[in-house]
């Protein structure tokens, strides 16, 4: 499987983490040069439409990310890939990675998405019933309720659902970690995620969407400065800071659970 890595321009230590991580695991990879939101035109209509645009915090950094997003999916399309791996490049990977994801590939559907990573506020729960046992102790399985989860660091994706995610796009509608729009639009048939999570976050690297998980906006605006200047000490508190957020958002578990996907579709 190929695998996509999303990597801006601008950001040369992610790219070389990155690139690290890939020889770690032999994975056959492409960079994709991301698009960068602060070259954008937000008031174009034709890029993105105005509720994504106010809904985010950070817009230039959201829609230029769903753009990167939708430019991965075009080159599946393009090279006639039944799926592909997408990867953000500020996480970290397994040894073991192709294993699992090639043992993925085997199971799935239509237009499917696979995350290998994913974020929640409260425990994300994945139903039992149906769940794939995969290489290294996991399981690929379906979470409870879909609106749960976040996150766009790893995830595998098949031709046919990038196939609906670039035909009515751009305008971007909503952001690329938006799973349950996508889903209850009716665009992805099916989201399942491997428990534990293969792919993690690393808190050493510095957002490029613009927060540095400081808190308020008046507290990234007045230390994002200082994060740039990449004092040591106040880095290590970032860092830490980090570490404790994403514990926290990456908790899952596997429950006995008859109801999956709310609303469901997954048996029709």
């Amino acid at each position: 499987m190929r695998a996509y890595i999303i990597n801006l321009a601008r950001s040369t230590e992610r790219r070389a983490h990155i690139i690290a991580e890939l020889k770690r695991t032999n994975l056959d990879y492409e960079i994709v040069t991301g698009i960068d939101g602060r070259e954008l035109d937000l008031t174009d209509r034709s890029i993105a439409e105005p509720s994504v645009v106010s809904y985010n915090r950070l817009p230039e950094g959201a829609v230029g990310c769903a753009l990167s997003h939708l430019e991965c999916y075009q080159r599946v399309i393009s090279a006639g890939a039944n799926e592909a791996l997408i990867l953000e490049d500020d996480v970290n990977l397994p040894r073991d990675l192709v294993s699992i994801i090639d043992a993925v590939a085997g199971h799935l559907t239509g237009a499917e998405v696979t995350l290998l990573n994913y974020h929640t506020d409260e425990v994300c729960q994945l139903s039992s019933r149906a769940a794939i046992s995969l290489p290294s102790a996991r399981l690929l399985a379906l979470p409870i309720d879909v609106s749960q989860l976040t996150s766009t660091g790893g995830y595998i994706i098949t031709r046919a659902a990038c196939e609906r995610m670039v035909k009515d796009a751009p305008p971007i509608r909503a952001n690329a970690d938006d799973w349950q729009f996508f889903y209850h639009q009716e665009i992805l048939d099916r989201i399942r995620c491997v428990w534990p999570a293969v792919v993690v976050k690393n808190p050493k690297l510095d957002s490029t969407i613009g927060s540095y998980s400081l808190g308020t906006d008046l507290k990234a605006r007045v230390l994002g400065p200082l994060v740039r200047r990449n004092i040591p000490l106040l880095h290590q508190m970032i860092v830490l800071r980090r570490q404790r957020i994403f514990r926290q958002r990456n908790q899952s578990e596997i429950v006995d659970s008859s109801f999956i996907n709310k609303p469901s579709r997954i048996d029709g």
